[in-house]
């Protein structure tokens, strides 16, 4: 809107306010995600759980190069204890209510997983004072592990490495398992 009348640099400062009002102000700019939460699930605010509040933990994004090397089971033992542990890392349910919340049939179903999960070095243990203490490692190491026993192919290992640039981590060294030319007799394609 131009006022009558006004002198020149007057009508070019309303009419820069005016341009600068119809621009998004890149300092109040709204996240993507939250512009597009807004855009095509207008009731989110009611259904996602709202991190501000207490009640969540975190769950590193590098996991998700883990999930190809972990069984079904193994991974839900693995969110189970991510779930449980305090900021420095540990936690100590039982066997039975770990059993129990995951709707196992009992602890001799739970063991071999645990041992798994610690030879792969995602998890360690430790008993003192009658209770099994768990320590919840980073997945870095896990996938470290992993590259250091030939279990991830050079192809795997770029992929990880290209979102830890992503996410602005270290990049992963160490020679990975070079991939077979064919696949071996005993395998199945799905």
């Amino acid at each position: 809107m131009i006022l009558q009348r006004s002198p020149p640099s007057t009508r070019i400062i309303v009419i820069e306010k005016e341009f600068n009002m119809a621009l998004p102000d890149s300092n109040n700019k709204e996240p993507k995600d939250l512009r597009y939460r807004r855009l095509y699930f207008p009731n989110a605010d009611a259904v996602v759980f709202d991190t501000s509040k207490k009640g969540f933990v975190p769950m590193p994004i590098i996991m998700r190069k883990l999930m190809r090397h972990l069984s079904a089971p193994e991974f839900r033992v693995l969110a189970y204890l991510h779930l449980r542990v305090s900021k420095y890392g540990i936690c100590y349910p039982t066997q039975q209510e770990i059993a129990y919340e995951l709707g196992l049939d009992g602890t001799k179903n739970l063991a071999p997983y645990l041992k798994k999960l610690e030879a792969k070095n995602l998890i360690s243990t430790h008993v003192a004072m009658g209770k099994k203490f768990f320590l919840v490692h980073n997945p870095r190491h896990g996938i470290q592990h992993l590259i250091e026993a030939g279990a991830i192919g050079p192809e795997e290992l770029e992929e990880i490495n290209h979102l830890c640039i992503d996410l602005g981590q270290p990049l992963f060294e160490g020679k990975a398992a070079p991939q077979p030319i064919e696949p071996p007799v005993n395998s199945v394609n799905i």
